[in-house]
């Protein structure tokens, strides 16, 4: 009987590596906090005592911290038991972590509680880095469309959602946020939905690059303002169809951006 609630209660501890999505203060002296981990996928937590000046817990739970952790499952919420430093964030301006902001919070709006999805773990975790070294826009817009296709949200893109025909280089195409695809230009007459965004072919090829993107060594592409804007308008509008709730740290960027 000793043995058996011994395994029990190691079976309630979780301990992983652990990339920080976001902190907030809770009650009195609290942290809540969400991580994408390596081996669990997204757990929420709370940090008790972390707001106090002396704890260790609360000076390493950081935004984009990358940290060792050992959580303790609860019946209605998990408790931090301990927390390691693997690698704080480096030093960022104010657009780097404002995108930064905006991958975090993409992962914890797409992703479900302890999903274990540790190529996703390894894909933010090199966003992360190559937002300080490259276009962080185009890093986050790469992550965003490659974190779409990781968790089963990928719109369509070939072909028109409305009668199934491909939709070629030729072919001018209209982008549905409800639909989840394209729709192409027989079908836009008579699409009775709202929404329709204009996606062109230049447009649907810089999705594509961006989806393949290698942040170490990008394939040489040029990407013109207007595409960029279409894919990003499309993109954001199509995952707030997805998620049914505004991106708080959109608002935020779109600030730095005036």
């Amino acid at each position: 009987m000793k043995n058996s609630r011994m395994s029990e209660s190691q079976r309630e501890l979780l301990a992983d590596d652990a990339l920080v999505l976001h902190v907030k203060n809770w009650q009195t002296a609290d942290k809540y906090a969400v991580c994408f981990t390596k081996e669990h996928g997204k757990l929420r937590f709370i940090a008790y005592g972390a707001r106090y000046e002396k704890n260790i817990h609360g000076r390493l739970l950081q935004p984009f911290a990358n940290l060792h952790i050992e959580v303790q499952q609860g019946h209605k919420i998990d408790k931090l038991r301990s927390c390691e430093l693997l690698q704080m964030p480096k030093s960022m301006d104010m657009q780097q972590m404002a995108y930064a902001a905006v991958a975090s919070e993409l992962t914890a709006v797409l992703t479900e509680d302890r999903v274990p999805q540790p190529e996703l773990y390894e894909m933010l975790g090199a966003a992360l880095a190559a937002l300080m070294q490259r276009n962080p826009r185009l890093v986050v817009l790469s992550y965003a469309i490659k974190l779409l296709a990781a968790t089963g949200f990928a719109p369509q893109l070939t072909h028109c959602v409305h009668c199934g025909e491909a939709v070629t280089a030729q072919d001018d195409a209209w982008f549905s946020p409800l639909q989840g695809g394209l729709i192409c230009s027989s079908c836009k007459s008579s699409y009775n939905g709202d929404g329709l965004e204009p996606c062109s072919a230049e447009t649907r090829e810089l999705w594509q690059w961006l989806a393949q993107l290698d942040y170490e060594q990008p394939a040489p592409f040029r990407v013109r303002g207007g595409a960029l804007m279409e894919l990003e308008k499309i993109l954001f509008k199509f995952i707030f169809f997805q998620t049914d709730k505004p991106l708080n740290s959109l608002n935020f960027l779109s600030q730095l951006k005036l």
